[in-house]
């Protein structure tokens, strides 16, 4: 039945006042997750360093990450391959992939973790730089000894005076 059958001749307007979210109980969500950066820095020249994450699910599930863009807006959902998640129980770990992040331009942008409650999105940072790192340089064994300091006990240094007094 439609809204103009009801009354014919008469156009109907409808309106929204009023919009009430509820989880599955019809209750608020007690759960209040977390999440704590470990490492928010990617270097695409030195991508064996991962932006790592501890997330504290307090019960809850965690349901999707989306990437933020630098101006803020969510520019995409990052897929199961583009992070990983490890630990059990209410405190995991993820680390989003290098991959994922290579494509990327370099500048600061933001993740933004969503849960299966209705427990607001967690935001964080993620900076992405494109900067040469310089090479570790090899280093040399010092040889046995080179870094013991000669031993003078006993020895008076040149030019130096000592006084002795023989007790009686």
């Amino acid at each position: 039945m439609g809204l103009d059958s009801v009354k014919a001749g008469v156009q109907w307007a409808p309106t929204m006042s009023e919009i009430q979210v509820h989880n599955g109980s019809g209750s608020a969500s007690s759960h209040k997750p977390a999440v704590a950066v470990v490492n928010s820095n990617f270097n695409k020249q030195a991508p064996e360093t991962l932006p790592e994450y501890t997330v504290t699910l307090d019960g809850d599930k965690l349901q999707s990450i989306r990437w933020i863009g630098s101006e803020g807006n969510v520019l995409s959902s990052l897929d199961e391959g583009d992070y990983t998640v490890s630990g059990e129980g209410d405190k995991v770990t993820v680390k989003i992939a290098a991959d994922f992040l290579k494509g990327k331009d370099a500048g600061n942008y933001g993740l933004q973790f969503e849960f299966a409650s209705v427990a607001p999105p967690r935001k964080v940072s993620l900076n992405v730089t494109d900067e040469a790192v310089e090479p570790s340089k090899p280093t040399t064994p010092a040889k046995p000894g080179a870094n013991e300091q000669p031993k003078t006990e006993g020895v008076a240094k040149t030019g130096s005076s000592a006084s002795v007094s023989l007790a009686e």
